[in-house]
Parts: C-alpha cells; sequence; structure tokens
C-alpha cells in the first residue's frame, strides 16, 4: 500500500471520530440542556408555594416575580423585579443536603455560593459596611459589599439565618444608583 493511500485513510479514521465525538458532544449538551432546565421550576405558584413552605415564608415586595430552582445541594427562591432591572434581585438559599458539617462550614459555604453568583463577570465586590438587624427572632449580621466595572455600580447585601430546615442565605443585589434600602429593610422583617 502507498505511502499516500495510508495518510488518506488515517485521515479518514481521525475524521470519522471526530465526527463520532461531535454528534456525541451535541447528544450530551442537549441532555444536560434538558436536565438544567429541569431544575429551575420557575414562577410555577405550587413551586414557588412548596419552597416558600421549605425554606421560610415572607411578604413578596410590590412589583416582584418569584421563581424557584432545586439544585443538587440548594434550594433556591429568587424575587425579580418585573418592571425595572434598577430594583435590586432577592435570593433566599437553603443548603439542602444532608451533612455533618457544622454551622460555620455551611455558612462559609453558602456565602462562597452567593459570592460566586457576583453581578457579572468583571464586577469585584469588597465589604464597605455590616450592621446587625433581626431576622425570625435571630440577630445576624448583614454584609454590605459594593463593586463597579463596566459603567456599573452595585451593592449586595448578605447574611444567614436559620430557616425552616436548617441555614438559609439571603442575598439582595441591585444598581447603587437606585437601592432602595426601605424596600429591603420591609423585606427582611416580612421573614417568618
Amino acid at each position: 500500500m502507498s505511502e499516500s493511500k495510508k495518510l488518506l485513510i488515517g485521515f479518514a479514521v481521525v475524521g470519522a471520530i471526530c465526527c463520532c465525538m461531535a454528534v456525541g458532544a451535541f447528544w450530551g449538551m442537549s441532555a444536560f440542556g434538558k436536565q438544567v432546565g429541569s431544575l429551575a421550576t420557575g414562577s410555577d405558584p405550587t413551586a414557588v408555594a412548596e419552597m416558600r413552605n421549605k425554606i421560610v415564608d415572607f411578604d413578596q415586595p410590590p412589583g416582584y416575580q418569584p421563581g424557584v430552582m432545586s439544585m443538587v445541594i440548594y434550594d433556591v427562591i429568587y424575587l425579580m423585579p418585573v418592571d425595572s432591572s434598577d430594583d435590586p434581585m432577592i435570593m433566599l438559599m437553603q443548603y439542602n443536603a444532608t451533612t455533618s458539617a457544622n454551622r460555620e462550614q455551611i455558612e462559609r459555604s453558602l456565602r462562597q455560593s452567593a459570592e460566586r453568583q457576583g453581578p457579572q463577570p468583571g464586577v469585584s465586590m469588597r465589604v464597605v459596611d455590616s450592621f446587625e438587624t433581626v431576622i425570625r427572632g435571630e440577630t445576624v449580621t448583614v454584609s454590605v459589599s459594593e463593586g463597579g466595572g463596566q459603567n456599573l455600580a452595585v451593592r449586595q447585601w448578605i447574611t444567614v439565618f436559620d430557616g425552616n430546615n436548617g441555614l438559609v442565605l439571603l442575598m439582595v443585589q441591585g444598581p447603587i444608583a437606585s437601592w432602595d434600602d426601605e424596600m429591603v429593610e420591609t423585606f427582611i422583617k416580612s421573614i417568618r
């Protein structure tokens, strides 16, 4: 067999392997996308009510739409402003796995997960203040962070408290220019 035929066969084998890998990757990504899509149950009222029962109940701020997600490790309730992207987003996240970790480890894990949810790539946050408030009869410390980048100045409040089935992280995040302390404080007071 000539050298050119061997090369041609080699290229054909490599090409076939590449095609099989591309088809496998496409099917794998499609299945992954369907799996991720099933995690987010969105704003289905029954799913939202069940998640509020599981994590905590609260008074929904006017102009906000609730949604829920159940991930492998966390259950999440998020409240998004309906008419304005300038209003803050609110997220309540509860660790849902059975664990032997202590409160400090779980709190650290929740905070790290929230920090990864950052406002957007390229925006670095730094703690600028903290204050104490009461949630469900428990005095907790709220960390206030601010950051900016790409013509965006963002504020973030994060705290951890005891929920219905374990520790819950509360994160409120939005543009500094339209931040509404009163709305956020009213929401925090409504958590029960």
